[in-house]
Order: structure tokens, then C-alpha cells, then sequence
């Protein structure tokens, strides 16, 4: 069962930088890592050399043991331009930001450095306190919030002008409800957007095909480097309403 501390820290408009990485130390080995955007940098509270950590965790677990492995704790690739174009969103008074799926953060973050109001979600409560960590490390508690959102139960009241999602198409299952949360989420303005990456291995044909319905879609590839600092190809995606549907 997961500590409910988790959550209540991870949320908390007054939870301290201090209890909140003493918790996460209790779980993890953790540090914060310092991320480049052109000529931003933000400060990212991660797992300390995850590979070696889900090593360690498997040659703990007995055999036949299923693993748990902490997906939402790894920088994708794919984040890292999509971070680089929430960092670039002008940032107009009240102007809302959305990510869905989040992770460690880092889109949200970014739109928050930029000025924008980002609310940065994820389904597991220690993602959010990750994610709160960073918030509050880099100084953004003005601008930026974790909050808790499952993309299959969305319960949230708010609309956004810009909506993000990194690596949000893995699981074919959540394609529908991750359609309709867009289209109740997205704010009823001209400019109002969603912005999406991934890696083109990863690319959801059947996503899009249902998406275009709905939206305008605009495709572009760009390069990223993995963790071995290998090149690989990423996708971006840029949707806005459809005033024809």
C-alpha cells in the first residue's frame, strides 16, 4: 500500500523542500540533476542512476516475482523538445498550462519557468512528489502544482490554453480517454493547443486517425540524444480544435 504521505505532501501548497526529499530518500536514491534547455536550466529531483537501481531491485525480487518498475522516474528522450517548446510559450496573464502524464515534470516545469500557470499531473503519487520537489527547488511554487489525474477518470473542472504530454501514447487503451480529456480540457480559444512527443518507435497511428476527427494536426521530426547520448528520431505533434467538426 502506498504511503498516503505521498500524496498529501505531493500536493501540498505547504509542503517543505526538506520533508519532502527526506520522504523520497526513503525510497529511493535520489539527487537532483540539473537539465539544459538553450538558455534555461531546471533542477530535476530523479531516481540516482536508475538502471543500476532497477538492477539492484531485480536481483532482489524472487523468481517469478513481478517488478515494479518505476517508468514515471525516466527522463524520455522525447521530453527534452517538448520541453524546449514549453519553455518558448509566451506567457500572457493567466495564460494555463496542462500536463498530462507527466512524470518527472519536466514540460510543466519548463511552461512555469516560461511565466505560465502549469498544473503538472500524473497518476502516481510518487511522481507528484518528485515533481513537487522540483517545484519547489527551483522556485516555481508561484507558478506550478502537482496534482493527481487519471487520464481514464478525469475529474478535473479546469480548462487550458496549452496542453502537453511526452510519451502519453504507449498504451492503446488509454487512447480514447486520453481524447476525450483533451477535448473537455482544452480551453474554447482560437489559440488554444495540445503539444505531444514521442519517439517514432513509439508513434500511434490509430491515436491520430481518431484525433484528426476532431483536430488539426501538424507533424514534425526532430533529433534527441538517449541516456548513451546515441541520436534518435522524436516526433512532435501540434493539434488545435477543428472549427469543421
Amino acid at each position: 500500500m502506498t504511503d498516503p504521505r505521498i500524496l498529501e505532501l505531493a500536493v501540498s501548497a505547504d509542503s517543505r523542500l526538506d520533508d519532502i526529499l527526506a520522504l523520497a530518500s526513503s525510497l529511493y536514491p535520489v539527487g537532483f540533476e540539473t537539465v539544459a534547455l538553450g538558455p534555461l536550466s531546471i533542477d530535476i529531483l530523479q531516481i540516482t542512476d536508475l538502471p543500476a537501481y532497477i538492477d539492484r531491485l531485480a536481483a532482489r525480487s524472487a523468481p517469478g516475482e513481478k517488478l515494479v518498475l518505476p517508468f514515471w522516474a525516466k527522463l524520455w528522450p522525447a521530453s527534452l523538445p517538448l520541453a524546449m517548446l514549453a519553455a518558448g510559450l509566451s506567457a500572457r496573464p493567466g495564460r494555463k498550462v496542462l500536463e498530462v502524464g507527466a512524470g518527472l515534470g519536466l514540460c510543466g516545469l519548463a511552461a512555469a519557468v516560461s511565466g505560465c500557470e502549469a498544473t503538472i499531473t500524473d497518476i502516481e503519487p510518487e511522481a507528484l512528489l518528485f515533481i513537487r520537489a522540483s517545484i519547489l527547488k527551483n522556485g516555481l511554487e508561484a507558478k506550478a502544482r502537482a496534482a493527481l489525474l487519471d487520464i481514464g477518470k478525469d475529474s478535473m473542472d479546469e480548462a487550458f490554453d496549452v496542453i502537453l504530454a511526452s510519451e502519453a501514447l504507449y498504451i492503446p487503451s488509454l487512447h480514447a480517454p486520453l481524447l476525450e480529456l483533451l477535448l473537455r480540457r482544452m480551453a474554447p480559444r482560437p489559440d488554444a493547443q495540445v503539444l505531444l512527443s514521442c519517439d517514432h518507435c513509439r508513434e500511434a497511428a490509430t491515436f491520430f486517425a481518431q484525433a484528426q476527427q476532431n483536430f488539426r494536426i501538424q507533424r514534425t521530426q526532430t533529433t534527441c540524444r538517449d541516456d548513451s547520448g546515441d541520436s534518435q528520431t522524436c516526433v512532435l505533434y501540434r493539434m488545435t480544435r477543428r472549427t469543421d467538426a
